[in-house]
This record gives structure tokens, C-alpha cells and sequence, in this order.
């Protein structure tokens, strides 16, 4: 028996699908909770981070 046939009998055509159904759900999670409006006040603050001279914690902005 041939290594071909080997892999042919395997039925490995559900691992394509399974991975794209986790990217997309990793894509749609990380989508959801970068465009959630009450995180804007964290995302303004974190814009200004590389202009900063010093950190100061998110809480005392």
C-alpha cells in the first residue's frame, strides 16, 4: 500500500474547514471588541502612549 492511498482514506477534509471556522471566529471576536463604543475612552488614552513622557495608569487619567 502506497502512501498516497494511506492519506486518501484518512478523510482529512474537515481540517479545513474546522480552521477556517476558528479564524473566522477569532477575526469576529477581535472585531467585536475593538469597535465596542465604550472602550473609546481607553483607546484615546492608548494613542497617546508613544507621545508620552511617563505612564500614568489608565485609572488616573
Amino acid at each position: 500500500m502506497r502512501l498516497s492511498d494511506i492519506m486518501s482514506q484518512l478523510g482529512l477534509a474537515a481540517f479545513p474547514i474546522i480552521g477556517m471556522l476558528l479564524f473566522l471566529s477569532v477575526f469576529v471576536g477581535v472585531l467585536f471588541r475593538v469597535t465596542r463604543r465604550h472602550r473609546k475612552a481607553e483607546l484615546d488614552y492608548t494613542v497617546l502612549l508613544p507621545l508620552a513622557d511617563e505612564v500614568l495608569p489608565l485609572e488616573n487619567r
